[in-house]
């Protein structure tokens, strides 16, 4: 048995035992006493512990808090202040009231800045986000302003994150120099960790990030209303990381595994209107650029990490503030934002795409790819629109030094839609030298996010989901 296939089975070995720990913290969770007040209340003493008969309230927390682990905690915390460590100590932070509040929330207005914040030791489930961290009012920012005030050096360590509605842990707008480590976040109905808008310097290290991102791809899917229509939609579901304008960030050292759409997805948002008001934008000025992806374990979902994961695709229902530069009925391109991005010496099990490169300047050297059969592939380069649309074809990208055991597959290495300067070479699949040749353009889905649609009567009940399969590129011939 050759090494990548021991670190597979360490992975789902590994999985399991997650998963069994989680399991095991939700179902006590579950049979622990809650209260049911939504008051807030501040705590201004240093290693204060709130007493259980208060643990519904709210708490705005503005110096250091030891919680008690014989309490589970359903109002949530505010973190207000520079300086805090916040311990649980293994305490149960649980949401009771459905109502989509957050966890654990470190706020500070985007013109008040925030040092410091480390959080340790808990165990939330069950709310929108687990945890977010988030400069109130950064989409008001001037250009070119954005890091005159500063949210940064928060650190969430050594705790479990499930369940949460949303985004596990969410990093919001220009949030610089966050540290997550030592996590286990599972169940997510969304992402298990988002880098937002012009958030950098951020490292994701030695987490296991694993069956999130189901939420709209369950068997009821997602309803959404369109031009005073109302839609139900079942999708791909999310990833484990999205990387979304954010830069200069590192991601090395997890179990990445079982999310729904794959593994880290490195891209920049159209700035889409997330409120349904006019003008209400959250613009993304700068790229998804200069992040490293490195000695991770990537398994399952269609694509283990996506490159520019938007520049081919119909961003048309996600009302933008880019404008496309392709357009037509039900269509919208958009140029996406990812440039000199490095995946370096991680290992891909069992992705249906290992590493998808749709922008300029990557390098994807020394990584280890493994799957079933020859429907399985390990590096592609290129992207359709950008290339035929505006004579721009992906630039600069090297693929070197990487090997694959995928069974049946030859050449796992491919280019689509012509590219310029492809530095490729000392790759190898199933022992052997193997090249980077030609393939078919990859198959898209008619709408991003969207693998089948019906329309649904708001007042009866759920659709079915329509019989449909997105199509795959499938195994392909040998290089000639």
């Amino acid at each position: 048995m050759d090494w990548v296939e021991r670190v597979r089975r360490q992975s789902k070995s590994v999985i399991r035992r997650l998963i069994w720990s989680v399991t095991t913290v939700v179902a006590v969770t579950a049979s622990s006493p809650v209260g049911t007040a939504a008051a807030e209340t501040s705590v201004g003493a240093s290693n204060v512990s709130i007493p259980c008969s208060q643990t519904a309230t709210r708490a705005v927390v503005t110096v250091s808090l030891d919680l008690d682990p014989a309490c589970t905690y359903t109002g949530g915390f505010n973190i207000t202040a520079s300086n805090v460590v916040f311990d649980c100590h293994g305490a149960r932070i649980r949401d009771a009231s459905g109502t989509g509040a957050i966890g654990i929330l470190v706020a500070t207005p985007a013109d008040v800045d925030l040092d410091n914040v480390t959080i340790r030791n808990c165990h939330v489930d069950g709310f929108l986000n687990s945890v977010h961290v988030r400069r109130d009012g950064f989409n008001h920012l001037a250009a070119g302003h954005e890091y005159d005030h500063h949210l940064q050096g928060v650190v969430v360590e050594d705790s479990t994150l499930t369940n949460s509605r949303g985004v596990g842990l969410y990093v919001d707008g220009y949030v610089t120099g966050t540290q997550i480590r030592r996590l286990v976040i599972v169940g997510a109905g969304s992402t298990g960790v988002y880098l937002d808008a012009g958030s950098r310097d951020n490292v994701v290290t030695e987490n296991a990030i694993v069956l999130n991102g189901y939420r709209e791809s369950g068997p009821n899917g997602t309803v959404a209303v369109f031009s005073g229509v109302t839609f139900r939609y079942w999708g791909p579901g999310r990833e484990g990381i999205a990387i979304d304008g954010s830069r200069h960030n590192v991601v090395s050292g997890n179990w990445i595994a079982g999310n729904a759409a794959g593994g880290v997805f490195i891209y920049t948002n159209c700035g889409e209107n997330v409120h349904s008001d006019p003008g209400s934008w959250v613009e993304h000025r700068y790229g998804a650029d200069d992040n490293v992806i490195t000695r991770n374990v990537i398994a399952g979902g269609e694509t283990g990490v996506w490159v520019a994961s938007r520049m081919g695709e119909n961003v048309f229902p996600m009302d933008c503030s880019d404008l496309p530069y392709v357009s037509g009925p039900l269509q919208a391109i958009t140029l996406d934002r990812a440039a000199r991005n490095v995946v370096h010496a991680n290992v891909f099990a069992d992705s249906e795409y290992g590493v998808r490169i749709e922008d300029d300047g990557a390098v994807v050297t020394g990584n280890d790819f493994a799957g079933p059969d020859a429907t399985h592939h390990a590096v592609i380069v290129g992207t359709p629109w950008r290339t035929r649309a505006l004579g721009r074809p992906v630039t600069n990208t090297v693929v070197r030094n990487n090997s694959s055991t995928i069974v049946g597959n030859t050449n796992p290495y491919r280019w689509v839609d012509g590219v310029i300067g492809l530095d490729a070479g000392r790759n190898r699949a199933l022992g052997l030298r193997s090249r980077l040749c030609e393939a078919p353009d990859l198959p898209r889905r008619s709408l991003i996010f969207v693998d089948a649609l019906a329309v649904q009567d708001p007042n009866g009940p759920p659709v079915p989901k329509p019989m449909y399969t997105v199509p795959k590129l499938g195994a392909l011939p040998p290089c000639s």
